[in-house]
Parts: C-alpha cells; sequence; structure tokens
C-alpha cells in the first residue's frame, strides 16, 4: 500500500503542480496554513488564544508529535488559557513522543499520505533532518511569536527565528578529578593519545547529535577557533597539524575530529556515558550536561568528582566571569517547533507553540534542569547556585537539597546563563543551514576516522 501511495502521488506532481506538492513531488505547507501562521504572528498572547479557541470550537484537538515528554506537562495550563474564551473546551492537545531517530520519517509519511487530521506541529531536534526533510522540502511551517519577537531583540531572532528555537540543549566537557592530577583547559587536550579510550560520549554514527555537532565543527568560523586554541599555550596535544594541511580550509577541524575519535569510548547512550565517567577517575566526558543530575551520592561516586571544564573546579555561577576551557566550552543544539503542512488547526497550533516559548509556567518542565536554555530568556530559573545546598542521609541513601544559601557542595550543578555560555564561553551553536548543506562531504571523513579506531 505504501508503495501504491507514494507511486500515486509521484504522478499527481508530475501532472500538476498544486498548492500542496511542488514540482519536485514534495508536499509543500499549504496556503492555508501559511495565511493562518502570518496573521498569528500579528497577534498578542490574548488574542492568539482567543482565536484558537473559536477555531477550535468544542470538539477540536491539536495534535504533536515530539521528541521531548515534556512539552505535554504544559497540557492543563493550555486547556485553562482556551477555556477563558470557551468554557466548554475539555481535551484540546493530543501530545505524542517518538525517538529522535525515527521522528522526521515518521512526520513524512503522515505528510504524504496527505492526512488532513494528522499531526498539526512537531517539536523536534537534529539540524540536519530538518533541514534536508523538513526545511528543503518547504514542508514546515515557520510560527515565530509576537510575544516572542518583541521581547528577544534582533540578534535573538536572527539566530533562533529561522527555524524558530524553543531552547538550547547543552553538550559540554567534564572530567573525573578524584585521585586525578587530570584537567582539560584546552579543547585540544582531549586529542592527546594519553586519553586513548578514556573520553566518555555516543557514537555519532547511532547519535544525530554528536554528528551535527561535528558537522558544526568543519565551519568556517570553528575552524578559527580551533586554529586558536592549538596556537595557545594551554593546548597539550600530540596531534601534528601538518599532517592535515592536505584538508586545506579544514585542516584544524578534521584533526581535531581524527584525534577525538580515536580517542573516545562509545556508550548507547549519554546516561551510560555519565555513569562510567562517574566511576572512572582521570576520565573525560564529553556528555549532555543535564546527565550529571542523574548521578546518585555514594561512598566512591559523587557529582563533587565531576568537573565542568568551562566552569572549573570552585565555580560558582553568579561570579564566574571567564571560561576555562579554551576553543569552546560546549554545543548548543536545539528543539525545534514547527507547524506541519496540511495542519486542521494552526491557530491553536501557534497557540500551544506560544505557551511554552514565552511563559514560565509553560516552559516550566524544562527550566529546572542544568544545561536547558529557552531562547526567550525572561522564562527561565535562575540556576547559578544549582550546586548550593545540604546533603543528608536518608534510610542509607544520600539525597541532595538545593538551597541557594546553602554550602557550596556541586560545583559542577552552578550553570550559567545561557548567554554565557554563548559569548563569554564561546560554545558552539547547531545551524541547521550549514550542516544540511555540509553533511555528505564531511561524513566520509568522519566514518572513515571512525572505521580506524
Amino acid at each position: 500500500m505504501k508503495r501504491k501511495l507514494g507511486l500515486a502521488l509521484v504522478a499527481a506532481s508530475l501532472l500538476s503542480c498544486g498548492s500542496l506538492v511542488s514540482c519536485g513531488g514534495s508536499v509543500e505547507v499549504s496556503q492555508r496554513v501559511k495565511d493562518a501562521i502570518a496573521d498569528a504572528e500579528t497577534m498578542t498572547h490574548d488574542q492568539l488564544f482567543k482565536k484558537a479557541a473559536e477555531e477550535l470550537g468544542t470538539t477540536g484537538q491539536v495534535k504533536i508529535l515530539a521528541t521531548t515528554s515534556r512539552g505535554g506537562k504544559a497540557k492543563n495550563l493550555f486547556i485553562s488559557e482556551l477555556q477563558k474564551y470557551n468554557k466548554d473546551i475539555k481535551d484540546p492537545l493530543k501530545y505524542d513522543t517518538t525517538v529522535d531517530g525515527l521522528i522526521y520519517d515518521q512526520l513524512q509519511t503522515e505528510i504524504s499520505a496527505g492526512s488532513e487530521d494528522g499531526y498539526c506541529g512537531t517539536v523536534t531536534q537534529d539540524g540536519y533532518q530538518l533541514q534536508t526533510k523538513g526545511i528543503d522540502t518547504k514542508s514546515y511551517g515557520n510560527f515565530i511569536s509576537k510575544t516572542w519577537r518583541d521581547a528577544v531583540g534582533t540578534k535573538v531572532a536572527e539566530a533562533a527565528g529561522n527555524p524558530f528555537t524553543l531552547q538550547y540543549n547543552f553538550k559540554t566537557w567534564m572530567y573525573n578529578k578524584k585521585n586525578s592530577d587530570v584537567r582539560i583547559d584546552n579543547v585540544w587536550d582531549v586529542t592527546h593519545s594519553s586519553f586513548k579510550n578514556r573520553i566518555d560520549t555516543m557514537n555519532p554514527r547511532n547519535e544525530n547529535v554528536n554528528m551535527d555537532w561535528l558537522i558544526q565543527l568543519t565551519e568556517p568560523t570553528q575552524e578559527a577557533k580551533l586554529k586558536a586554541a592549538f596556537e595557545k599555550d594551554t593546548a597539550d596535544t600530540d596531534v601534528k597539524i601538518e599532517d592535515y594541511a592536505k584538508y586545506g580550509s579544514r585542516q584544524y577541524s578534521y584533526a581535531f575530529i581524527d584525534k577525538f575519535l580515536a580517542n573516545a569510548s562509545f556508550w548507547d547512550d549519554d546516561g551510560a556515558a555519565i555513569n562510567h565517567l562517574a566511576a572512572a577517575p582521570g576520565n573525560v566526558g564529553w556528555i549532555v550536561y543535564s546527565k550529571l543530575l542523574k548521578v546518585s551520592e555514594s561512598e566512591n561516586i559523587s557529582k563533587a568528582n565531576l568537573v565542568v571544564a568551562a566552569l572549573g573546579e570552585n565555580n560558582d555561577g553568579t561570579t564566574l566571569t571567564k571560561s576555562n576551557m579554551d576553543g569552546f566550552a560546549g554545543f548548543m543544539y536545539k528543539h525545534y517547533l514547527q507547524l506541519l503542512p496540511n495542519c486542521k488547526y494552526p491557530y491553536a497550533t501557534c497557540a500551544f507553540f506560544e505557551l511554552i516559548s514565552t511563559t514560565k509556567d509553560g516552559y516550566k518542565a524544562w527550566a529546572t534542569d542544568v544545561g536547558d536554555y529557552p531562547t526567550m530568556t525572561s522564562i527561565n530559573m535562575d540556576r547559578s547556585k544549582g550546586g548550593h545546598g545540604s546533603l543528608e542521609t536518608v534510610d542509607g541513601k544520600k539525597t541532595f537539597t538545593q538551597s541557594d544559601e546553602g554550602e557550596n557542595l556541586f560545583p559542577c550543578l552552578n550553570d550559567p546563563s545561557s548567554d554565557w555560555w554563548i559569548n563569554t564561553a564561546d560554545s558552539v551553536i547547531e545551524t541547521p543551514s550549514y550542516i544540511g548543506a555540509n553533511y555528505n562531504d564531511v561524513i566520509q571523513f568522519i566514518n572513515a576516522a571512525i572505521a580506524k579506531k
């Protein structure tokens, strides 16, 4: 059935390039949805929710497919906002989740089928697939809230507005200092042969975020940062940069990628990577920052032994003025909000996106975690003293209670703002358009580097 349906769609596209199907055969956002998005972008929060309530009536339901379950926690708030204008609204949101590696294909199957009662929008990540399967094909609609745009300013709007970014998620360098003199203060340190099999991370061939990061490292700005870091006195590396001269403008990027991959110890997920790092003094991690919260305290394992390299061993996020890591502190990958081409309730979908991207209560599900940063910074929590508090043993289990006035027990959790990570610590930021355009070239080098391990 799928094959017959696909052939039918191709045949239709050859006969006529209608409003939904382009001459290239991909399903594009309908004019109805485009017009609704443009209209919604002129509305205040209250105007948008009033329009959404009218659109939904009493039985309408926005269907969202996401790679994160947290957005679903805003359902009751979504209902209460809509009920200000229609008290009879009962169940206006269906929020489903799937894994990063499947979401785009699942959406594409539904889009190609021409369903008019399917998913309205998506909360997703992985800039490469977003670009190649949604943006390049013109299958996704981009809504930029007036509330958000008025709040963030032009610079942020340019960087995070197209495609629209709900939040930055963060991977960063960390190390286990327990009974060890290991310390990294330059990204090139991790390329030294002494770190062979001592870098805990995920295989980029199994995890799209790591692959996107490696592709992004070849961008000219990142190449320049790597070159500058290589030439600093802090760079402790045995890389022979001349061996990579044949790669021209990507010489430093490819040298770093090659030696990082050679030293990496691959894990199935970041949870497994952080667990191993916490139990392995002297090891280094390239891991999602929020996974530090999952480390359980015990006699031999503690977050007090784990150092986020850019923050240093005794940081307090409120007083940190510079990064302790030359090169780049981490990788800001993103959660994107997009409408789908046949969205049945575009105003209501835009209203839901407005809720989770511009209000503290709507964003609350993410706000407590280190390493999650809304692009509208005013709705986030201050986590600069996230490692302050008290540690008590209850029923044989050590339990940490956070308190800004408490002792600085876990400096690794004293999380600065996204502005600090981006502007002071020179973090790499995911750019889907660059990754999409350069993926095929760079992945050949990456695969060859992994094959040599």
